[in-house]
């Protein structure tokens, strides 16, 4: 199974944001670590994957992929392209997957710069071996914070365990891509009651707030109310749901890049 791969790269609208205007450039997305821009370190991970074979980047001005040295590669090798991202997540998903063999697809963000080959494979694999439909990423508590003791300070809590997001989904086929829709209202919508009930109903909101059901079983739940098999894919790296989202964790970043180039 070939995936395509969309990154979503732009800025929230009306928002300035800090790491950006601290770095002194327009995007996230352009802040250079170790010797890269963000983006970058996204692109030359998807384009060593063999299970990607064609990438979308969903950014609000195409303009600033101009002097992204790994864009332009992939984009000269018929392998890259770039698109006008829409006024929220699901719509910007949907322009991204305009035009033919667009799944199955996975998803990520330009500053999900940790992403490896080898985590790419284990996601990829676990979705064929389970016959998903559609996937989410996500890393048991104690794999992040026995690595990483400040690697996230916020996790998702459910009956079995806490876990947190890796920012890395998977979308098989275009009639279960209304399961995006969930992000209409943002990425950060889990932290909002309000969006939680109405994109998962009451009663699964309910007992996601009191962590009545264990993961899997909050899956299959979800997979009956969307009439589709939904599966959550527990990654074994406790670099994967660590992205640069604000200070502490672009350093943290910084320091694992650090590392891995060292070790080479």
């Amino acid at each position: 199974m070939k995936f395509h791969a969309v990154v979503m790269a732009a800025q929230r609208v009306g928002v300035v944001n800090e790491l950006a205007a601290d770095a002194g450039v327009s995007h996230k997305c352009l802040i250079e670590m170790d010797g890269k821009k963000l983006i970058e370190h996204v692109l030359d991970c998807l384009d060593a994957s063999p299970e990607v074979d064609r990438v979308t980047v969903s950014v609000d001005d195409v303009s600033v992929l101009d002097g992204v040295p790994a864009f332009t590669r992939m984009q000269e090798q018929g392998k890259a392209r770039a698109v006008e991202a829409a006024t929220d997540l699901f719509a910007s998903f949907l322009v991204a997957m305009e035009g033919g063999n667009r799944y199955p697809t996975l998803v990520t963000t330009a500053d999900n710069v940790l992403l490896t080959p080898g985590m790419v494979k284990h996601f990829c694999t676990e979705i064929e071996t389970t016959n998903a439909r559609a996937a989410i990423a996500v890393t048991e508590k104690d794999v992040l914070l026995n690595v990483y003791p400040d690697g996230q300070r916020r996790f998702h809590k459910f009956a079995d365990n806490e876990y947190s997001n890796c920012n890395l989904y998977a979308i098989v086929d275009k009639e279960t891509s209304d399961l995006a829709r969930v992000f209409q209202t943002g990425g950060q919508f889990a932290k909002s009651l309000a969006r939680v009930l109405k994109a998962f109903g009451l009663w699964n909101a309910i007992a996601y707030r009191f962590s009545l059901y264990s993961l899997d079983k909050g899956m299959q739940r979800l997979s009956r109310k969307f009439k589709t098999q939904l599966v959550a894919v527990r990654m074994p790296f406790p670099e994967a749901p660590i992205d640069v989202d604000n200070f502490r964790s672009k350093k943290l970043a910084n320091e694992i890049l650090q590392a891995r180039r060292a070790a080479e």
